[in-house]
């Protein structure tokens, strides 16, 4: 079974010489991202007292183990409400910023 619609499709497309995509003339759409998520990070490090972005060591309540590693946001979106409601990533590891004890820079 041969699906030559399909092959239209494309082939109509290559005939139409005028597609109307939204493109950015400079394509800074990435660097207007990456910009934006660094103040933000920078914003929820001041708020929160976070060291989002640095090399650290925590320790969580109820736990003696350590974790190390680069200290990540775990979402896109700035957090908005209280401080027990930061979602943090080491790694793979998940956890939200009520549950850390203690954290130093290494």
């Amino acid at each position: 079974m041969q699906n030559d619609d399909q092959i239209d499709f494309f082939q109509s497309l290559e005939k139409e010489e005028t597609l109307d995509f939204p493109i950015d003339p400079d394509e800074k759409g990435y660097q207007f991202f990456a910009e934006d998520r660094e103040r933000a990070i920078a914003q929820v490090n001041k708020r929160f007292g976070a060291m989002i972005g640095e090399n650290v060591r925590l320790n969580f309540f109820g736990f003696t183990d350590e974790l190390t590693g680069k200290l990540m946001l775990n979402t896109l979106l700035i957090p908005e409400s209280k401080k027990d409601d930061v979602p943090l990533r080491i790694g793979r590891a998940k956890f939200n910023l009520r549950d850390v004890e203690n954290c130093i820079l290494t």
